[in-house]
């Protein structure tokens, strides 16, 4: 058959790379290339240090070449985040850190290895902060690849894809910077979300059980929702041992910056 070549080709490429690779699937997190692929990815690289900013070398995969940026300061773009999971846990990552899918990281093609970025979901808008450790990922229109556990508390782990917003907040990993001004992740305006509702109705039903939460109307895909939030939390850990006592009742709960 005319086709028996082109097939024996990608199962030798597929062999060589030691990594499958999934170009259609939505629904499963993307599979990336093995580290011997990424060209002087790591080579300057202190594994000793999670805390050590790497701005790193040009390097080429599957035949695009990608810059890391350097010293940047300012950093936003929305696309596609993915997941990587299982298949990676305990594999040395682009920074030669070991990479542990029950750390809050990711992956990203170009920011500096040891930076950090808020993360948040377009469609529920969920928020997660992570830290540069990898690189990836190499799949058309994905801006970042996230650990299990950052997929799971932006809700995406059982999607494996959804629309995001990434922001720089630092190049260091022990100081948040914003637009050039320092910033207290830790506080600010926080709610947690218990509930979303189309009929208003069942979200008025809700609200009216608790002395502090308020209702927050959000158009999603041109359908109108009530969303259900606890309201007045003035630090994140705040939020979070609130969240603790609502997890039996409200299993899909979360936290909400404003």
């Amino acid at each position: 058959m005319q086709f028996l070549p082109v097939i024996i080709f990608l199962l030798i490429l597929n062999s060589s790379l030691h990594a499958k690779i999934t170009l259609i699937d939505d629904n499963i997190s993307d599979e990336k290339p093995a580290l011997q692929n990424l060209k002087d990815v790591s080579s300057d690289i202190n594994s000793e240090k999670e805390n050590k900013i790497v701005y790193g070398k040009p390097y080429t995969v599957f035949g695009v070449t990608y810059y890391p940026m350097d010293y940047i300061h300012k950093y936003e773009e929305e696309g596609i985040a993915s997941w990587y999971g299982a298949d990676f846990h305990g594999k040395t990552t682009s920074s030669k850190e070991v990479y542990n899918m029950y750390d809050m990281t990711a992956a990203h093609k170009t920011l500096p290895l040891g930076s950090t970025v808020l993360v948040k979901s377009l469609e529920n808008d969920r928020e997660v902060v992570v830290r540069i450790n990898d690189r990836g990922p190499f799949v058309k229109d994905r801006i970042i690849d996230l650990s299990y556990k950052a997929a799971k508390e932006l809700g995406i782990d059982q999607k494996g894809t959804a629309r995001v917003r990434v922001t720089l907040l630092s190049e260091s990993p022990n100081q948040f910077v914003l637009n050039g001004k320092p910033v207290d992740i830790n506080r600010g305006n926080f709610s947690i979300q218990i509930g979303a509702f189309q009929d208003k109705r069942n979200a008025t039903a809700l609200k009216d059980k608790f002395l502090n939460a308020d209702i927050v109307e959000a158009m999603i895909n041109g359908k109108k929702f009530y969303r259900v939030r606890l309201i007045g939390f003035e630090t994140r850990i705040g939020a979070e041992l609130k969240l603790i006592t609502l997890e039996k009742q409200f299993p899909g709960a979360f936290i909400v910056a404003d």
